[in-house]
């Protein structure tokens, strides 16, 4: 009994020890714990109240980051002057400045002057070395710039330029006025073989435009044709034509007689095309 009692005794002064180390103050260091708010707010109460900014350094929206800089892309330096009115600006003081140094070179007649005026116009008379930069698009990106068409395109032969077709004669006839005395158009005498009255054909398909009296005393009808080109039959006698009228390729305009002199008739003939008068024998085929 005596043994039971001491073994139960150091037990109890085990158990003793053990706990008054537990409440002695412990030396190792423990984290605090987050700090809880002493309110709990609930979903619907946080939706309805002030917004809560839990992070203040939140990240920008990038939309609204992309609309504040697109003024800086689209403006040149971020100012209010649009790139291309200040880009214009510039080209044109640097038009201006460099046409005033040329024009007072050309103005100087000084020995220096002289040589600069000789290198500017041989710089702007020498044609450009185009199969040079051929070769160099060649070997810097494997082949010629397909949106330049003389790079790589072969020869083609010069063509003369004239109506969309061939014109008929208006009279039977030969050029006694060329158009380079004139410079509007060519007066046309009749064949030998012509007959008292001779008959005055439209060249082709078109409607008359205007008939006027000239100050010679003649007719002039002027028609417009198609392809652009615009026909005037001048000192006609007579005519049946007024504004408006359609002629066929052939048909009558007008006509011509020989005068109280008995001297030969002539017919003043004019091609205008693009607002430009041309040589009618470039487009019509005379005896």
């Amino acid at each position: 009994m005596e043994q039971k009692s001491g073994i139960k005794g150091r037990r109890k002064e085990r158990i003793r020890s053990l706990l008054e180390v537990d409440d002695s103050p412990q030396t190792t260091t423990v984290p605090p714990l987050y700090a809880l708010p002493d309110q709990t707010t609930t979903f619907k109460e946080w939706g309805e109240g002030a917004a809560h900014d839990f992070n203040t350094d939140r990240e920008p929206d990038p939309e609204v980051l992309w609309k504040q800089r697109r003024g800086g892309w689209v403006d040149e330096g971020g100012g209010d002057k649009p790139r291309f009115a200040s880009g214009f600006m510039r080209r044109t003081i640097a038009s201006i400045v460099v046409f005033g140094a040329v024009w007072g070179i050309f103005a100087i007649q000084q020995p220096w002057a002289l040589k600069a005026q000789s290198f500017i116009t041989d710089a702007l008379s020498r044609d450009m070395d185009f199969a040079a930069a051929q070769v160099w698009y060649e070997e810097h990106f494997s082949g010629a710039p397909a949106f330049i068409p003389i790079f790589g395109g072969e020869d083609q032969p010069a063509e003369k330029v004239t109506a969309a077709h061939d014109l008929s004669t208006p009279l039977a006839g030969s050029i006694v006025r060329p158009f380079a005395a004139t410079m509007n158009g060519v007066e046309i005498m009749p064949a030998e073989d012509s007959n008292d009255t001779l008959t005055v054909k439209s060249v082709d398909t078109g409607r008359v435009l205007s008939v006027a009296k000239e100050a010679e005393g003649g007719i002039r009808v002027t028609v417009r044709h198609t392809g652009d080109i615009t026909a005037e039959y001048g000192h006609l006698s007579g005519t049946k034509l007024a504004a408006d009228d359609w002629v066929q390729s052939g048909d009558a305009v007008g006509w011509l007689e020989e005068t109280e002199n008995a001297s030969v008739p002539l017919l003043f003939f004019a091609i205008m095309k693009d607002k430009t008068y041309i040589d009618p024998a470039e487009v019509v085929s005379f005896d």
